[in-house]
């Protein structure tokens, strides 16, 4: 078993693609050092991750996560013991998305704007399920960056 934690949160600031790749590299390290695996979404100002590992180790990072000037409105959508980690390949993954994209994974019209597909998501947390699965199906189309685990 392991302990997974879906999250969302919006960016204080808008984030550029070296502040992303930076945040990227310092995750990688730090959950490689403490057994977390998973995946990070940032689309227009809005941030998914989603988090698997030892249970005390993610709710420490989750802990981390609420107190950083970069994410303001932390929202857990989902969490708790799942049988297998999805994402164990990855330290931390990024995945670039279009709105777009991530509302197809959920299941929502592509039409929508991102912020009405997040109040979806929020509203549903049925859908939750759906975005990783999309997600996971994302990372393992596209060839794995430096970094990633074999």
């Amino acid at each position: 078993m392991s302990y997974q934690v879906v999250y969302s949160s919006v960016a204080s600031t808008p984030m550029q693609l070296d502040e992303l790749e930076d945040l990227r590299e310092r995750a990688q390290d730090n959950n490689a050092e403490d057994g977390i695996t998973g995946a990070l979404v940032y689309v227009d100002g809005f941030f998914l991750q989603i988090l698997e590992g030892p249970q005390e180790r993610v709710d420490g990072l989750m802990r981390r996560i609420g107190r950083d000037l970069r994410h303001e409105d932390v929202t857990v959508l989902q969490a708790g013991e799942v049988e297998a980690a999805a994402f164990t390949g990855w330290s931390m993954a990024y995945v670039s998305a279009t709105p777009r994209q991530v509302a197809d994974w959920a299941g929502l019209s592509g039409t929508k704007k991102l912020p009405e597909v997040w109040e979806d998501i929020h509203q549903d947390r049925s859908r939750v399920t759906q975005l990783s699965a999309g997600i996971l199906a994302a990372l393992n189309a596209e060839p794995k960056l430096p970094g990633d685990a074999d």
